[in-house]
Protein backbone atom coordinates (compact mmCIF):
# COMPACT_ATOMS: atom_id res chain seq x y z
CA UNK A 1 0.00 0.00 0.00
CA UNK A 2 1.86 3.03 -1.17
CA UNK A 3 0.91 6.53 -2.16
CA UNK A 4 0.06 7.09 -5.77
CA UNK A 5 2.64 7.34 -8.47
CA UNK A 6 2.51 10.17 -10.99
CA UNK A 7 -0.45 9.80 -13.32
CA UNK A 8 -1.40 11.48 -16.56
CA UNK A 9 -3.53 14.55 -15.94
CA UNK A 10 -6.65 14.98 -18.13
CA UNK A 11 -6.33 17.51 -20.91
CA UNK A 12 -7.69 21.00 -20.45
CA UNK A 13 -10.63 20.30 -22.72
CA UNK A 14 -11.89 17.38 -20.64
CA UNK A 15 -10.66 18.17 -17.12
CA UNK A 16 -13.34 19.00 -14.55
CA UNK A 17 -13.23 22.48 -13.02
CA UNK A 18 -10.81 22.98 -10.15
CA UNK A 19 -11.46 24.76 -6.88
CA UNK A 20 -12.61 28.24 -7.94
CA UNK A 21 -10.63 31.26 -6.79
CA UNK A 22 -12.11 33.62 -4.26
CA UNK A 23 -12.88 36.10 -7.05
CA UNK A 24 -13.55 35.02 -10.61
CA UNK A 25 -11.94 37.16 -13.27
CA UNK A 26 -15.14 37.30 -15.36
CA UNK A 27 -17.58 37.89 -12.50
CA UNK A 28 -18.61 41.07 -10.76
CA UNK A 29 -18.99 39.28 -7.42
CA UNK A 30 -16.57 37.04 -5.51
CA UNK A 31 -17.05 33.29 -5.64
CA UNK A 32 -18.07 32.33 -2.12
CA UNK A 33 -18.51 29.08 -0.26
CA UNK A 34 -22.15 28.31 0.44
CA UNK A 35 -23.35 28.23 4.02
CA UNK A 36 -23.97 24.81 5.58
CA UNK A 37 -27.43 23.83 6.85
CA UNK A 38 -28.04 24.06 10.58
CA UNK A 39 -27.08 21.01 12.62
CA UNK A 40 -27.95 20.73 16.32
CA UNK A 41 -26.33 18.03 18.43
CA UNK A 42 -29.46 17.46 20.53
CA UNK A 43 -31.61 16.67 17.48
CA UNK A 44 -30.50 13.02 17.47
CA UNK A 45 -31.65 12.53 21.07
CA UNK A 46 -34.95 14.28 20.30
CA UNK A 47 -35.63 11.91 17.38
CA UNK A 48 -34.90 8.82 19.49
CA UNK A 49 -37.09 10.01 22.36
CA UNK A 50 -39.94 10.76 19.96
CA UNK A 51 -39.82 7.26 18.47
CA UNK A 52 -39.77 5.46 21.80
CA UNK A 53 -42.31 7.87 23.27
CA UNK A 54 -44.81 7.10 20.50
CA UNK A 55 -44.41 3.37 21.06
CA UNK A 56 -45.00 3.78 24.82
CA UNK A 57 -48.17 5.78 24.14
CA UNK A 58 -49.50 3.02 21.87
CA UNK A 59 -48.85 0.28 24.44
CA UNK A 60 -50.28 2.45 27.24
CA UNK A 61 -53.51 2.99 25.29
CA UNK A 62 -53.78 -0.76 24.66
CA UNK A 63 -53.31 -1.51 28.39
CA UNK A 64 -55.77 1.26 29.36
CA UNK A 65 -58.43 -0.29 27.14
CA UNK A 66 -58.11 -3.71 28.77
CA UNK A 67 -55.64 -5.29 26.38
CA UNK A 68 -53.48 -6.85 29.09
CA UNK A 69 -56.45 -8.28 31.01
CA UNK A 70 -57.84 -9.81 27.81
CA UNK A 71 -54.70 -11.95 27.45
CA UNK A 72 -55.99 -14.19 30.26
CA UNK A 73 -59.69 -14.14 29.28
CA UNK A 74 -59.69 -17.15 26.98
CA UNK A 75 -58.36 -18.02 23.55
CA UNK A 76 -60.71 -15.78 21.57
CA UNK A 77 -60.13 -12.70 23.73
CA UNK A 78 -56.40 -13.38 23.94
CA UNK A 79 -55.98 -13.66 20.16
CA UNK A 80 -58.11 -10.57 19.60
CA UNK A 81 -56.02 -8.62 22.12
CA UNK A 82 -52.79 -9.72 20.42
CA UNK A 83 -54.30 -8.71 17.11
CA UNK A 84 -55.20 -5.28 18.49
CA UNK A 85 -51.71 -4.72 19.88
CA UNK A 86 -49.93 -5.89 16.72
CA UNK A 87 -52.21 -3.67 14.61
CA UNK A 88 -51.56 -0.64 16.82
CA UNK A 89 -47.78 -1.09 16.84
CA UNK A 90 -47.79 -1.76 13.10
CA UNK A 91 -49.77 1.45 12.45
CA UNK A 92 -47.39 3.45 14.64
CA UNK A 93 -44.32 1.98 12.94
CA UNK A 94 -45.82 2.58 9.50
CA UNK A 95 -46.45 6.25 10.27
CA UNK A 96 -42.97 6.65 11.78
CA UNK A 97 -41.53 5.00 8.67
CA UNK A 98 -43.30 7.45 6.37
CA UNK A 99 -42.30 10.36 8.60
CA UNK A 100 -38.65 9.25 8.55
CA UNK A 101 -38.56 9.33 4.75
CA UNK A 102 -40.51 12.59 4.49
CA UNK A 103 -37.08 14.25 4.71
CA UNK A 104 -37.99 16.58 7.54
CA UNK A 105 -34.80 18.66 7.92
CA UNK A 106 -34.08 18.17 11.62
CA UNK A 107 -34.67 14.40 11.34
CA UNK A 108 -32.60 13.99 8.19
CA UNK A 109 -29.70 16.15 9.40
CA UNK A 110 -29.49 14.54 12.82
CA UNK A 111 -29.71 10.91 11.65
CA UNK A 112 -28.54 11.10 8.03
CA UNK A 113 -30.16 9.50 4.98
CA UNK A 114 -27.94 6.43 5.15
CA UNK A 115 -29.02 5.50 8.69
CA UNK A 116 -32.59 6.56 7.97
CA UNK A 117 -32.71 4.29 4.92
CA UNK A 118 -31.53 1.29 6.95
CA UNK A 119 -33.96 2.14 9.79
CA UNK A 120 -36.73 2.64 7.21
CA UNK A 121 -36.03 -0.81 5.78
CA UNK A 122 -36.09 -2.54 9.19
CA UNK A 123 -39.22 -0.71 10.32
CA UNK A 124 -40.93 -1.42 6.99
CA UNK A 125 -40.46 -5.19 7.20
CA UNK A 126 -41.35 -5.19 10.92
CA UNK A 127 -44.53 -3.24 10.23
CA UNK A 128 -45.54 -5.58 7.40
CA UNK A 129 -44.95 -8.66 9.56
CA UNK A 130 -47.06 -7.16 12.35
CA UNK A 131 -49.85 -6.41 9.86
CA UNK A 132 -49.89 -10.09 8.93
CA UNK A 133 -49.98 -11.06 12.63
CA UNK A 134 -52.84 -8.59 13.09
CA UNK A 135 -54.83 -10.06 10.21
CA UNK A 136 -54.35 -13.68 11.32
CA UNK A 137 -54.98 -13.23 15.05
CA UNK A 138 -57.96 -10.89 14.66
CA UNK A 139 -59.60 -13.21 12.13
CA UNK A 140 -59.07 -16.33 14.25
CA UNK A 141 -60.15 -14.50 17.42
CA UNK A 142 -63.38 -13.25 15.83
CA UNK A 143 -64.01 -16.70 14.33
CA UNK A 144 -63.76 -18.23 17.82
CA UNK A 145 -66.12 -15.61 19.20
CA UNK A 146 -68.68 -16.28 16.46
CA UNK A 147 -68.10 -20.03 16.24
CA UNK A 148 -67.56 -19.78 12.48
CA UNK A 149 -65.03 -20.96 9.90
CA UNK A 150 -61.85 -18.84 9.70
CA UNK A 151 -62.07 -18.29 5.95
CA UNK A 152 -65.74 -17.33 6.19
CA UNK A 153 -64.94 -14.95 9.03
CA UNK A 154 -62.22 -13.33 6.95
CA UNK A 155 -64.63 -12.89 4.05
CA UNK A 156 -67.32 -11.40 6.30
CA UNK A 157 -64.86 -8.97 7.90
CA UNK A 158 -63.52 -7.89 4.52
CA UNK A 159 -66.89 -7.35 2.84
CA UNK A 160 -69.06 -6.13 5.75
CA UNK A 161 -66.90 -4.26 8.25
CA UNK A 162 -66.55 -0.53 7.43
CA UNK A 163 -63.28 0.31 5.72
CA UNK A 164 -61.98 -3.26 5.68
CA UNK A 165 -61.96 -3.57 1.89
CA UNK A 166 -59.85 -0.42 1.69
CA UNK A 167 -57.57 -1.80 4.42
CA UNK A 168 -57.09 -5.01 2.44
CA UNK A 169 -56.13 -2.99 -0.64
CA UNK A 170 -53.70 -0.99 1.49
CA UNK A 171 -52.17 -4.20 2.86
CA UNK A 172 -51.67 -5.52 -0.68
CA UNK A 173 -49.98 -2.23 -1.67
CA UNK A 174 -47.66 -2.42 1.36
CA UNK A 175 -46.94 -6.07 0.61
CA UNK A 176 -45.91 -5.16 -2.93
CA UNK A 177 -43.55 -2.50 -1.56
CA UNK A 178 -42.05 -5.02 0.90
CA UNK A 179 -41.48 -7.67 -1.76
CA UNK A 180 -39.82 -5.24 -4.19
CA UNK A 181 -37.60 -3.99 -1.34
CA UNK A 182 -36.04 -7.41 -0.82
CA UNK A 183 -32.48 -7.56 -2.06
CA UNK A 184 -33.09 -10.18 -4.76
CA UNK A 185 -35.92 -8.04 -6.22
CA UNK A 186 -34.05 -4.75 -5.96
CA UNK A 187 -31.18 -6.16 -8.01
CA UNK A 188 -33.60 -6.71 -10.90
CA UNK A 189 -35.11 -3.22 -10.78
CA UNK A 190 -33.76 0.13 -11.87
CA UNK A 191 -33.60 2.68 -9.05
CA UNK A 192 -36.25 4.85 -10.75
CA UNK A 193 -38.66 1.90 -11.12
CA UNK A 194 -38.18 0.84 -7.51
CA UNK A 195 -38.65 4.42 -6.33
CA UNK A 196 -41.93 4.71 -8.26
CA UNK A 197 -43.22 1.43 -6.79
CA UNK A 198 -42.14 2.57 -3.34
CA UNK A 199 -44.62 5.46 -3.53
CA UNK A 200 -47.38 2.89 -3.01
CA UNK A 201 -46.37 2.89 0.68
CA UNK A 202 -48.11 6.26 0.96
CA UNK A 203 -51.21 4.78 -0.67
CA UNK A 204 -51.13 1.77 1.65
CA UNK A 205 -50.89 3.95 4.76
CA UNK A 206 -53.73 6.13 3.51
CA UNK A 207 -56.05 3.22 2.73
CA UNK A 208 -55.50 1.74 6.20
CA UNK A 209 -56.75 4.89 7.94
CA UNK A 210 -60.55 4.58 7.46
CA UNK A 211 -61.01 1.14 9.04
CA UNK A 212 -58.94 2.14 12.07
CA UNK A 213 -60.94 5.29 12.71
CA UNK A 214 -64.31 3.68 11.93
CA UNK A 215 -64.03 0.31 13.67
CA UNK A 216 -60.86 0.27 15.79
CA UNK A 217 -61.82 0.23 19.46
CA UNK A 218 -58.41 1.48 20.53
CA UNK A 219 -58.95 4.51 18.29
CA UNK A 220 -62.46 5.28 19.55
CA UNK A 221 -62.79 4.22 23.21
CA UNK A 222 -61.29 7.44 24.61
CA UNK A 223 -60.83 11.04 23.57
CA UNK A 224 -57.09 10.75 24.25
CA UNK A 225 -56.74 7.84 21.82
CA UNK A 226 -58.74 9.58 19.11
CA UNK A 227 -56.75 12.80 19.48
CA UNK A 228 -53.43 10.92 19.47
CA UNK A 229 -54.09 8.94 16.29
CA UNK A 230 -55.68 11.80 14.37
CA UNK A 231 -52.77 14.05 15.36
CA UNK A 232 -50.18 11.47 14.33
CA UNK A 233 -51.81 10.86 10.95
CA UNK A 234 -52.21 14.61 10.40
CA UNK A 235 -48.58 15.32 11.33
CA UNK A 236 -47.29 12.71 8.90
CA UNK A 237 -49.51 13.88 6.06
CA UNK A 238 -48.51 17.52 6.55
CA UNK A 239 -44.80 16.60 6.77
CA UNK A 240 -44.95 14.66 3.49
CA UNK A 241 -46.82 17.47 1.74
CA UNK A 242 -44.44 20.19 2.95
CA UNK A 243 -41.03 18.50 2.68
CA UNK A 244 -41.58 16.20 -0.32
CA UNK A 245 -43.69 18.54 -2.46
CA UNK A 246 -43.87 22.20 -1.41
CA UNK A 247 -40.27 22.82 -0.30
CA UNK A 248 -38.59 21.09 -3.31
CA UNK A 249 -40.90 22.94 -5.71
CA UNK A 250 -40.20 26.25 -4.00
CA UNK A 251 -36.44 25.61 -4.06
CA UNK A 252 -36.46 24.77 -7.77
CA UNK A 253 -38.59 27.79 -8.68
CA UNK A 254 -36.43 30.11 -6.61
CA UNK A 255 -33.03 28.79 -7.68
CA UNK A 256 -33.84 28.46 -11.42
CA UNK A 257 -30.87 26.14 -11.90
CA UNK A 258 -29.54 25.44 -15.39
CA UNK A 259 -26.75 23.26 -16.70
CA UNK A 260 -23.61 25.31 -17.42
CA UNK A 261 -21.28 22.49 -18.50
CA UNK A 262 -21.20 18.77 -19.24
CA UNK A 263 -17.65 17.41 -19.56
CA UNK A 264 -16.13 13.89 -19.68
CA UNK A 265 -14.51 12.92 -16.39
CA UNK A 266 -12.65 9.63 -16.55
CA UNK A 267 -13.79 6.46 -18.24
CA UNK A 268 -17.57 6.14 -18.37
CA UNK A 269 -18.38 9.27 -16.37
CA UNK A 270 -19.30 12.91 -16.93
CA UNK A 271 -19.27 15.90 -14.60
CA UNK A 272 -22.27 18.21 -14.78
CA UNK A 273 -22.16 21.73 -13.36
CA UNK A 274 -25.31 23.73 -12.69
CA UNK A 275 -25.74 27.33 -11.59
CA UNK A 276 -28.50 29.82 -10.85
CA UNK A 277 -29.03 33.43 -9.83
CA UNK A 278 -29.66 32.72 -6.13
CA UNK A 279 -27.09 30.10 -5.19
CA UNK A 280 -25.86 32.38 -2.40
CA UNK A 281 -29.16 31.67 -0.60
CA UNK A 282 -28.83 27.87 -0.82
CA UNK A 283 -27.54 26.18 2.32
CA UNK A 284 -25.56 23.06 1.48
CA UNK A 285 -22.35 21.36 2.59
CA UNK A 286 -19.72 19.42 0.69
CA UNK A 287 -20.53 15.70 0.82
CA UNK A 288 -24.31 16.17 0.67
CA UNK A 289 -26.54 15.08 -2.19
CA UNK A 290 -29.60 16.29 -4.05
CA UNK A 291 -32.23 14.40 -6.00
CA UNK A 292 -31.77 15.82 -9.52
CA UNK A 293 -34.21 15.99 -12.41
CA UNK A 294 -32.67 17.20 -15.66
CA UNK A 295 -35.40 18.37 -18.04
CA UNK A 296 -34.02 16.73 -21.16
CA UNK A 297 -37.21 15.28 -22.64
CA UNK A 298 -38.97 11.91 -22.04
CA UNK A 299 -37.87 10.38 -18.76
CA UNK A 300 -36.82 13.67 -17.12
CA UNK A 301 -39.22 13.15 -14.20
CA UNK A 302 -37.08 10.29 -12.88
CA UNK A 303 -35.07 11.54 -9.92
CA UNK A 304 -31.35 10.80 -9.52
CA UNK A 305 -29.78 10.94 -6.02
CA UNK A 306 -26.30 12.32 -6.78
CA UNK A 307 -23.72 13.71 -4.35
CA UNK A 308 -21.86 16.92 -5.05
CA UNK A 309 -18.44 16.11 -6.48
CA UNK A 310 -16.97 19.56 -5.79
CA UNK A 311 -17.17 21.97 -2.90
CA UNK A 312 -20.37 24.02 -3.30
CA UNK A 313 -19.80 27.69 -4.11
CA UNK A 314 -21.72 30.48 -5.78
CA UNK A 315 -19.87 29.55 -9.00
CA UNK A 316 -22.05 26.43 -9.27
CA UNK A 317 -22.83 22.93 -8.05
CA UNK A 318 -21.18 19.92 -9.67
CA UNK A 319 -22.12 16.24 -9.78
CA UNK A 320 -20.35 13.33 -11.45
CA UNK A 321 -22.42 10.49 -12.89
CA UNK A 322 -21.63 7.25 -14.70
CA UNK A 323 -22.84 7.27 -18.29
CA UNK A 324 -23.54 3.52 -18.18
CA UNK A 325 -25.97 3.82 -15.28
CA UNK A 326 -29.68 4.62 -15.25
CA UNK A 327 -30.31 7.46 -17.72
CA UNK A 328 -26.56 8.20 -17.79
CA UNK A 329 -26.32 8.43 -21.58
CA UNK A 330 -29.29 10.80 -21.76
CA UNK A 331 -27.74 13.09 -19.14
CA UNK A 332 -24.31 12.94 -20.82
CA UNK A 333 -25.86 14.23 -24.06
CA UNK A 334 -27.96 17.03 -22.60
CA UNK A 335 -27.18 20.55 -23.83
CA UNK A 336 -25.94 23.51 -21.80
CA UNK A 337 -28.92 25.52 -20.59
CA UNK A 338 -31.03 22.49 -19.61
CA UNK A 339 -33.37 23.32 -16.73
CA UNK A 340 -32.79 21.41 -13.50
CA UNK A 341 -35.19 20.63 -10.63
CA UNK A 342 -33.76 19.61 -7.27
CA UNK A 343 -34.76 18.17 -3.92
CA UNK A 344 -32.40 18.65 -1.03
CA UNK A 345 -29.75 18.92 0.15
CA UNK A 346 -29.70 15.64 2.05
CA UNK A 347 -27.11 13.53 3.82
CA UNK A 348 -24.94 13.68 6.91
CA UNK A 349 -21.65 13.01 5.09
CA UNK A 350 -20.57 16.60 5.73
CA UNK A 351 -17.64 18.39 7.39
CA UNK A 352 -19.74 19.75 10.27
CA UNK A 353 -19.97 16.28 11.86
CA UNK A 354 -16.20 16.08 12.35
CA UNK A 355 -14.97 15.75 15.92
CA UNK A 356 -11.22 15.14 15.42
CA UNK A 357 -8.16 16.91 14.04
CA UNK A 358 -7.36 14.73 11.01
CA UNK A 359 -9.58 13.73 8.09
CA UNK A 360 -9.47 10.39 6.25
CA UNK A 361 -11.65 9.79 3.18
CA UNK A 362 -12.10 6.21 1.88
CA UNK A 363 -14.07 5.69 -1.32
CA UNK A 364 -14.68 3.34 -4.21
CA UNK A 365 -15.80 4.17 -7.76
CA UNK A 366 -18.13 7.14 -7.98
CA UNK A 367 -18.40 6.96 -4.20
CA UNK A 368 -15.31 9.15 -4.44
CA UNK A 369 -17.44 12.09 -5.61
CA UNK A 370 -18.56 13.40 -2.19
CA UNK A 371 -15.14 12.64 -0.74
CA UNK A 372 -13.38 14.85 -3.30
CA UNK A 373 -15.86 17.59 -2.43
CA UNK A 374 -15.03 17.13 1.26
CA UNK A 375 -11.31 17.31 0.51
CA UNK A 376 -11.84 20.57 -1.40
CA UNK A 377 -13.93 21.96 1.45
CA UNK A 378 -11.17 21.15 3.95
CA UNK A 379 -8.73 23.14 1.80
CA UNK A 380 -11.13 26.07 1.37
CA UNK A 381 -11.85 26.16 5.10
CA UNK A 382 -8.14 26.08 5.95
CA UNK A 383 -8.79 23.65 8.79
CA UNK A 384 -5.72 22.19 10.50
CA UNK A 385 -4.66 18.57 10.53
CA UNK A 386 -3.96 16.24 7.62
CA UNK A 387 -6.37 15.14 4.90
CA UNK A 388 -5.88 11.68 3.39
CA UNK A 389 -7.83 10.24 0.46
CA UNK A 390 -7.85 6.44 0.04
CA UNK A 391 -9.16 5.43 -3.40
CA UNK A 392 -10.25 1.91 -4.27
CA UNK A 393 -9.74 1.66 -8.04
CA UNK A 394 -9.99 -1.12 -10.61
CA UNK A 395 -7.23 0.47 -12.70
CA UNK A 396 -5.09 3.60 -12.79
CA UNK A 397 -6.50 4.78 -16.10
CA UNK A 398 -9.13 7.51 -16.46
CA UNK A 399 -9.81 7.98 -12.76
CA UNK A 400 -12.82 10.29 -12.17
CA UNK A 401 -12.08 13.72 -10.68
CA UNK A 402 -8.36 13.13 -11.16
CA UNK A 403 -7.68 16.78 -12.02
CA UNK A 404 -9.20 17.90 -8.71
CA UNK A 405 -7.13 15.39 -6.75
CA UNK A 406 -3.91 16.36 -8.54
CA UNK A 407 -4.62 20.03 -7.88
CA UNK A 408 -5.06 19.43 -4.15
CA UNK A 409 -1.90 17.35 -4.07
CA UNK A 410 0.02 20.11 -5.82
CA UNK A 411 -1.02 22.47 -3.04
CA UNK A 412 0.49 20.09 -0.51
CA UNK A 413 -2.86 19.75 1.27
CA UNK A 414 -3.82 16.20 0.36
CA UNK A 415 -2.22 12.79 0.78
CA UNK A 416 -3.46 10.13 -1.65
CA UNK A 417 -3.31 6.35 -1.24
CA UNK A 418 -4.57 4.21 -4.11
CA UNK A 419 -5.66 0.59 -3.75
CA UNK A 420 -5.59 -0.58 -7.36
CA UNK A 421 -6.62 -3.89 -8.94
CA UNK A 422 -9.42 -6.46 -9.00
CA UNK A 423 -11.03 -7.25 -5.67
CA UNK A 424 -9.64 -9.96 -3.46
CA UNK A 425 -11.56 -13.24 -3.48
CA UNK A 426 -9.92 -14.44 -0.27
CA UNK A 427 -9.17 -12.74 3.02
CA UNK A 428 -10.13 -9.07 3.23
CA UNK A 429 -12.52 -8.58 0.32
CA UNK A 430 -12.56 -4.75 0.32
CA UNK A 431 -8.85 -4.72 -0.56
CA UNK A 432 -7.39 -5.43 -4.02
CA UNK A 433 -6.16 -8.94 -4.74
CA UNK A 434 -2.50 -8.24 -3.96
CA UNK A 435 -3.37 -7.04 -0.43
CA UNK A 436 -6.25 -9.41 0.35
CA UNK A 437 -4.06 -11.55 2.60
CA UNK A 438 -3.82 -8.70 5.13
CA UNK A 439 -6.28 -8.91 8.03
CA UNK A 440 -8.75 -6.02 7.93
CA UNK A 441 -7.60 -4.44 11.19
CA UNK A 442 -3.96 -4.53 10.11
CA UNK A 443 -4.87 -2.95 6.77
CA UNK A 444 -6.71 -0.15 8.59
CA UNK A 445 -3.74 0.65 10.81
CA UNK A 446 -1.37 0.65 7.84
CA UNK A 447 -3.62 3.02 5.91
CA UNK A 448 -4.44 5.25 8.88
CA UNK A 449 -1.53 5.39 11.32
CA UNK A 450 -3.19 8.25 13.25
CA UNK A 451 -6.54 6.48 13.66
CA UNK A 452 -7.06 7.77 17.22
CA UNK A 453 -7.02 11.40 16.02
CA UNK A 454 -8.95 10.96 12.75
CA UNK A 455 -12.50 11.22 11.55
CA UNK A 456 -13.10 8.69 8.76
CA UNK A 457 -15.62 9.17 5.94
CA UNK A 458 -16.49 6.10 3.84
CA UNK A 459 -18.55 6.06 0.63
CA UNK A 460 -19.16 3.27 -1.86
CA UNK A 461 -21.35 0.31 -2.77
CA UNK A 462 -23.18 -1.07 0.26
CA UNK A 463 -21.32 -4.41 0.75
CA UNK A 464 -17.91 -2.78 0.23
CA UNK A 465 -18.64 0.18 2.51
CA UNK A 466 -20.06 -2.08 5.23
CA UNK A 467 -16.94 -4.29 5.14
CA UNK A 468 -14.67 -1.23 5.47
CA UNK A 469 -16.78 0.14 8.33
CA UNK A 470 -16.69 -3.19 10.19
CA UNK A 471 -12.89 -3.33 10.05
CA UNK A 472 -12.60 0.33 11.11
CA UNK A 473 -14.75 -0.39 14.17
CA UNK A 474 -12.75 -3.56 14.91
CA UNK A 475 -9.55 -1.48 14.72
CA UNK A 476 -10.87 0.80 17.47
CA UNK A 477 -12.55 3.68 15.64
CA UNK A 478 -15.61 4.82 17.65
CA UNK A 479 -19.02 5.32 16.04
CA UNK A 480 -18.80 9.08 16.59
CA UNK A 481 -15.73 9.29 14.34
CA UNK A 482 -17.03 7.09 11.50
CA UNK A 483 -19.35 8.53 8.85
CA UNK A 484 -20.61 6.15 6.16
CA UNK A 485 -22.76 6.52 3.06
CA UNK A 486 -23.70 3.42 1.10
CA UNK A 487 -24.93 3.03 -2.48
CA UNK A 488 -27.73 0.46 -2.82
CA UNK A 489 -27.59 0.38 -6.64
Amino acid sequence: MSTTATRPTPTASTAPPRIPPRRAAHASRPVLRLRPPTLRRWWTDAVGLTVWGSMLVVVALWVHHGGFQDLTAGAAASLSSIGRLSGLISSDLLLLQVLAMARVPFIERSIGQDRLARWHRWVGFSSMNLILVHLVTITIGYALFDGSNVLREFWDLTTNAPGMLLALAGTIALGMVSVTSMRFARRKLRYESWHLLHLYAYLGAGLALPHQLWTGSDFLLSTAATVYWWSLYGLVMVAVLIWRVIVPLRTSLRQRLRVTSVVPDGAGAVSVTVAGPHLDELRVSAGQFFVWRFRTGPGWTRGHPLSLSAAPTTAGLRVTIGVTGDDGERIARMPVGTTVLVEGPYGRLRPEVRTRENLVLIGSGLGLAPLVALAQEAVLAGRGGTTTLVRRLRSEQDVPMQADVEHLRSLGRLQVIDLVGPRSTVGTAWLPRQHGHLPGQEAVHRLIPRLDTSDVFVCGAAPWAEAVAADLHAAGLPHTALHVERFSW
